[in-house]
């Protein structure tokens, strides 16, 4: 049933306004639309998206919250990717997706753990034909699926952030490098060992997953 924007309360219309806001700036941002230490209007944004200059005020803090972006006196920047950056951000994912991995081989469902391999594959696929755009998707969908198969919302959510920053200044780092997935090979076998419910090693092997990653980054 469609609901239209009079049936919806003022307080809940911002709210969803907000989010539309967030996951639309956070899109561009994620996919490298928006450029590091890019100035964000938050005047031109809100009148892309056909909303009001609080929604997007609201969706910039949460941003700024992540991580993604800068506030400075008057301006709101992209943040940029300094090595400090890169390395604290890859800090930050390598714990919460250790755990993740972890509480998935522990709670996963049957369905869980066979999408988790698909994504697996599929990323290994588009690694194979050298495509760069469909790798960085299937990539983020498999560390996605991995932190809901651990049924802790609230660790989900710290990761999706955690993940969001880490692949954003990934990708502005390497985005006039040329594309190697080196690290494919671990998302077969973190999803084999979440398949196999091995707790220990899915952390391992997703610790020293997101550890070569930044090692191909800074280096």
């Amino acid at each position: 049933m469609e609901v239209s924007l009079d049936e919806i309360g003022p307080l809940e219309r911002t709210s969803s306004l907000s989010r539309r806001a967030m996951n639309l700036i956070r899109h561009a941002i994620v996919t490298g639309l928006l450029q590091p230490g890019e100035t964000i209007s938050p005047q031109e944004i809100g009148a892309r998206l056909g909303v009001s200059r609080t929604p997007v005020r609201e969706a910039l803090i949460h941003l700024n919250a992540i991580g993604l972006v800068e506030f400075l006196p008057a301006r709101v920047q992209i943040a940029s990717a300094t090595p400090a950056a890169i390395r604290d951000a890859f800090a930050l994912r390598e714990a919460l997706e250790g755990q993740a991995a972890r509480l998935a081989a522990q709670h996963r469902s049957p369905t869980e753990a066979d999408h988790i391999k698909t994504l697996a594959i599929q990323s290994g696929w588009a690694a194979e034909k050298n495509d760069r755009i469909g790798f960085h998707e299937q990539d983020r969908a498999f560390h996605f699926a991995i932190a809901a198969a651990s049924h802790s919302p609230q660790l989900a959510r710290y990761v999706a952030n955690a993940l969001d920053l880490a692949l954003t200044l990934r990708n502005i780092r390497t985005a006039a490098s040329p594309f190697h997935a080196k690290s494919v090979g671990y998302h077969a076998a973190i999803a084999e060992a979440i398949l196999i419910k091995d707790a220990d090693a899915a952390e391992r092997l997703s610790r020293e997953h997101v550890r070569q990653v930044l090692e191909s980054i800074v280096t």
